[in-house]
């Protein structure tokens, strides 16, 4: 093999020095500070979104929280609402529970004087109706007319011996 053998090695060395040399120099000085240039500015870049992805975090945070706030505060709101609502609810049902009470007491007392009125009508017919029923009994017994006057005076002076 030609790579290998020694009396190529001093021509091959000068070859790879004179190319080796000014390319290293052509990066140093040319490619290399490019590289550096695009990766500081690159650099530059990312640390500016991260700083600003960092404002937005803390800008989203905070508009989180004021949602938050706004959440519990109308949650407070109905919540009061509801309670109030009900209070209201409360009242009108115990105002309208009086009122129906009152009238039915109303009622009741009615019913109950409309009741006495008639028991003590019917008690005061009972006396004519005795009466008549005497005076119908009377004559089917004795064959002859009884004066209605005498049959209620007879049922008269049994309700007071009776009594």
């Amino acid at each position: 093999m030609p790579q290998l053998d020694l009396s190529v090695f001093p021509t091959q060395l000068f070859w790879l020095a004179l190319t080796f040399i000014p390319l290293y120099l052509i990066l140093w000085k040319v490619a290399l500070p490019r590289v550096t240039d695009v990766r500081e500015s690159r650099r530059g870049r990312i640390e500016a979104d991260l700083e600003k992805a960092e404002s937005l975090k803390s800008e989203a945070e905070a508009a989180l929280a004021d949602y938050e706030r706004a959440i519990a505060e109308a949650t407070a709101k109905a919540q009061e609402s509801i309670r109030e609502a009900g209070r209201k609810m409360s009242e009108e049902a115990e105002r309208q529970r009086d009122a129906l009470a009152a009238k039915l007491g109303e009622q009741l007392a009615e019913a109950e004087k409309r009741i006495a009125d008639e028991k003590a009508r019917a008690i005061g017919d009972i006396g004519t109706i005795a009466g008549e029923l005497a005076q119908a009994s009377a004559s089917r017994l004795i064959g002859s007319d009884v004066a209605l006057d005498e049959a209620n005076a007879a049922v008269a002076s049994v309700i007071r011996d009776g009594a």
